[in-house]
């Protein structure tokens, strides 16, 4: 575990931990309780690799513990050094990854608001059934009425970063546009 002190730009300071914690899958309880110890979570992609069945745990004990973490795809530069992607293959490839993210949370997501929608159902009157007394499950209700655009991952929402660890770089969306247009005065 490592900490950092920052000042913060309204001039109060903030306590960072951060806590490493191990991403092979056989250290799940570990990821667990340092989850349960956050307000906050980074999960890293590899760009590569894309999402794993740790990333997948990682993103739903996150979930569990109602902690937004922001994304960051790491090993960017291996997309064009070793893979020799030209830019729209690397592109692709990365929405891929956002969307393998994405589908994560979507299905944890619509999990919650099965469960919660099943339970206000127990309460009121119980499971409707038709006219052959078997239960009858509407599986798409609920989920219509339900803002989601807060969940997913996107770069233009700024909860994504683009990185390369080794490289000691990364960036946001909007700071890489944001550069580009002070660099040729737009």
């Amino acid at each position: 575990m490592n900490c950092v002190s920052l000042p913060g730009p309204s001039g109060n300071d903030y306590l960072i931990n951060l806590i490493d914690s191990p991403g092979h899958v056989d250290f799940s309880s570990e990821v667990s309780t340092a989850v349960r110890l956050c307000d906050g979570a980074i999960v890293i992609v590899d760009a590569v690799e894309g999402v794993c069945p740790q990333t997948q745990v990682v993103l739903r004990q996150a979930w569990l513990e109602n902690i937004r973490p922001v994304l960051v795809i790491n090993k960017i530069d291996r997309l064009i050094v070793e893979l020799k992607f030209t830019p729209q293959e690397a592109y692709t490839h990365l929405q891929k990854i956002l969307g393998q993210v994405n589908a994560v949370t979507g299905s944890l997501f619509t999990s919650k608001v099965l469960e919660e929608r099943a339970e206000k159902e127990s309460e009121n009157q119980g499971t409707p059934e038709n006219s052959s007394g078997e239960q009858v499950y509407d599986w798409s209700a609920g989920l219509e009425e339900t803002d989601d655009s807060h969940l997913y991952f996107s770069p233009d929402q700024g909860n994504v970063v683009f990185a390369s660890a080794i490289d000691g770089w990364g960036f946001r969306y909007f700071t890489l546009f944001s550069t580009i247009s002070s660099l040729h005065t737009i």
